[in-house]
């Protein structure tokens, strides 16, 4: 913590965090239009009910919103210009798409956009088109001019295929497109974006990087007025949600706000909505749904016999078309390609481990004629668009539903037909709900044998209950069994350390273990009034007997304890509750004021006279709080974050109280005996409301402390004098 302040103060802080919020009501920014949508008559006259059916024919779109225009049958019907009715011809695209039909005269009008379509549906020429001619009715860029339209995804490859498309339909109207990300040279994207460039497709982190070097000279926000989020679940889930937030924030807020993806969870969509205005939801084809055009397969497969069976589905697919195999992890990845080089298949590779020139490669030689077969990780899994792509293999199960659909959807492009297989071990029982719920939503058969191994043995059933559900919190690192017994081993001893001994392996007691442990190795979150908890423990332990007051903290505590041993023996206490009230009631040692701890002891008791649980549990609800020093920044730093409207909004947006507590001392005086130095108390119901509601301060006050900064900085001369 010290360290972090040290940072903000000194003006230290990484590049994502200098990217602060821009003051929008101090620049004056040049009117646009938005609207560029005219109905024609042929739609116009359609009324309520026959645009119903029209949405219905077109794949049973769904739209929620305010007037909404009706979907068009024809590319002529969209407002778009004639060279780039000549582009789509030529390309072949003879009529729009559901999702196009219906995104096109929506984002044509001005609208904000919420697009959700199965992939392979082209959710990218949806905003693309549109973004042509919300650009060419602007002013051309200037010297120092940054891009009209910025488009976010999450990986390079979409990244990469997006600027693609963006450059296609862009040449002949003679605007520029960019990819930016992370893994590729930058000077080229440097010098590109100075000379100035319409549209930029790029990722999150490398797009803050561009905006803060060289104190936002290279490139700015300024001239932004289209901006899309394509896959924005899938950046939500990588952790992306700080970076977009920044960049939204220095995007002029009447901007026209566009978000596609294949799917879209309830709490993305509730994240979403802050950033648009207004928006139209455009649903084709249900959330999260695999495309009618693929046939689905599920098998049954110990890991020791996939390898053979996929030899076989090889030697039955490999001269009808291109072939993509999908694994968990990179080792994997590399071992499969290894043992089909040893067994006569020429084969790619693709995974995040290598370098971007390398994936790149891999890619284009997976699209040309050089290699019809190609092993990848689920970085693979969205954006990527490869014609008489026939067959996907999922060789190790996806871990949840999400990555099944994205999977899935590299075959079956633009109506072609596709057929995916998929391998589960009959000890992988945690992934069928995920499997079954796709091929049920799609319509496909669910296989007797998948269905069986979702109804979970004993001994298996705790796993069985940890099923994944959308998978949109990161799957994270999973441990092996000699790692797991490491970390057990490390985890007792540290135990020992802290005075927590837990006796046997029991579950319940190596789920108290944990809590016990984590809840000292917190970062500075503590459960509040510990003398007070642990009176009330030992007053609930105590209940069967009269109320003695003890004379101090310590004697409620040792009373308490040995009441609970004794429960505990009895098998009246889960261990889990014996084992947090123990460590609460050790904490407690500590504290002050006997008299009011045995007050609240005799409170306790008569409220839970009847029920020797009651304390317990009350001592595992207990509310937790953190500190947090703001005496040493900024005045204006400190009078932001103890404003009374900054503190209501963290409350509302966090669930966490907020008291402005010590007093301030000025730098270079001692601090007043009996007091401490001015700090913030953050008080929530659970550590997670603690830690959102500490990080929300944090940046506010890392926000602020940078613009002190910059107003307080010298100006810099152009010439010095020798």
């Amino acid at each position: 913590m010290q360290e972090w302040a040290r940072l903000v103060t000194s003006g230290k802080l990484s590049k994502g965090e200098k990217l602060v919020a821009v003051d929008h009501s101090t620049i004056n920014y040049a009117p646009f239009r938005k609207n560029f949508y005219i109905e024609v008559a042929e739609l116009t006259k359609l009324n309520d009910a026959e645009r119903a059916e029209l949405r219905k024919e077109m794949d049973g779109i769904k739209v929620r919103g305010k007037d909404i225009p009706a979907p068009v049958r024809a590319w002529t019907q969209a407002g778009l210009s004639s060279r780039l009715l000549e582009v789509l011809k030529k390309r072949g695209f003879d009529r729009p798409l559901p999702i196009q039909a219906q995104a096109l005269p929506i984002i044509m009008s001005g609208r904000d956009c919420i697009g959700i379509a199965k992939t392979g549906s082209g959710k990218t020429m949806a905003f693309v088109l549109p973004m042509m001619r919300h650009i060419k009715d602007q002013p051309p860029l200037q010297q120092g001019d940054g891009p009209v339209s910025l488009v976010i995804a999450p990986t390079r490859e979409l990244v990469a295929q997006i600027a693609k498309e963006a450059k296609a339909f862009g040449k002949p109207l003679g605007l520029n497109a960019l990819a930016v990300f992370g893994g590729s040279g930058v000077a080229n994207q440097i010098s590109e974006l100075k000379r100035g460039v319409e549209i930029v497709a790029c990722t999150p982190g490398r797009m803050i990087d561009l905006l803060v070097t060289s104190n936002g000279k290279i490139t700015n926000l300024r001239r932004v007025t289209y901006l899309v989020l394509d896959e924005a679940d899938r950046m939500f889930d990588m952790g992306f949600e700080p970076q977009i937030t920044r960049i939204v924030q220095n995007i002029r807020p009447d901007r026209q706000t566009v978000m596609f993806s294949a799917t879209f969870p309830r709490q993305v969509e509730v994240l979403a909505r802050k950033i648009l205005t207004d928006p139209v939801e455009i649903q084709v084809g249900g959330r999260s749904i695999v495309n009618e055009n693929i046939t689905q397969f599920v098998e049954i497969r110990p890991e020791k016999e996939r390898f053979h069976r996929l030899l076989e589905i090889l030697g039955e697919w490999y001269e009808r078309g291109k072939l993509l195999i999908f694994v968990d992890k990179q080792e994997s990845c590399d071992n499969l390609f290894r043992d089909l080089l040893r067994y006569g298949y020429p084969c790619l590779s693709l995974h995040g481990g290598k370098d971007q020139s390398d994936r790149e490669s891999t890619i284009a030689d997976f699209k040309g004629a050089v290699c019809n077969i190609l092993v990848a990780t689920s970085i693979a899994a969205r954006g990527l668009d490869v014609k008489d792509l026939v067959l996907v293999v999922n060789y190790d199960v996806p871990n949840h539903h999400e990555d099944y659909v994205h999977r899935v959807g590299r075959t079956g492009r633009a109506g072609a037909k596709g057929t995916a297989i998929t391998f589960i071990g009959p000890d992988e029982e945690r992934y069928a709900p995920d499997l079954v719920k796709a091929l049920r939503e799609s319509g496909a058969a669910i296989p007797q044998d998948l269905q069986r191994i979702m109804c979970c043995p004993a001994p298996r059933l705790r796993s069985c209950l940890q099923a994944h559900g959308s998978g949109y919190g990161g799957s994270g690192f999973k441990f092996d069994t000699n790692e797991e017994e490491r970390f057990r081993v490390d985890k007792k001893a540290k135990a020992k350390a802290m005075g927590l001994e837990v006796e046997g392996e029991e579950e319940a007691e190596e789920a108290a273990l944990d809590a016990a442990v984590a809840a000292l190795e917190a970062d500075d979150i503590r459960p509040i009034s510990a003398a007070k908890a642990a009176a009330n423990a030992a007053a609930a332990a105590a209940a069967g007997g009269p109320i003695n007051p003890a004379d101090s903290v310590s004697a409620v505590v040792a009373a308490a304890r040995e009441k609970l041993a004794e429960a505990a023996k009895a098998g009246l206490i889960p261990a889990p509750a014996a084992a947090l009230v123990g460590s609460g009631a050790a904490a407690a040692g500590t504290a002050a004021a006997a008299p009011t701890a045995a007050a609240a002891a005799a409170a306790a008791a008569a409220a839970a006279a009847s029920n020797p649980l009651l304390a317990a549990a009350q001592q595992v609800a207990a509310k937790l709080s953190a500190q947090l020093e703001i005496n040493d920044f900024p005045q204006h730093a400190r009078w932001k974050i103890t404003h009374r409207e900054t503190m209501n909004q963290i409350n509302e947006l966090t669930g966490a109280a907020l008291t402005v507590r010590g007093t301030y001392v000025a730098p270079g005086r001692p601090v007043p005996e009996g007091e401490r130095k001015l700090f913030l108390l953050i008080e929530g119901p659970t550590e997670g409301h603690v830690k959102k509601a500490k990080a929300e301060i944090k940046k506010i006050i890392e926000e602020t402390t940078e613009k002190v900064m910059r107003r307080d900085a010298p100006a810099a001369g152009r010439y010095s004098i020798m």
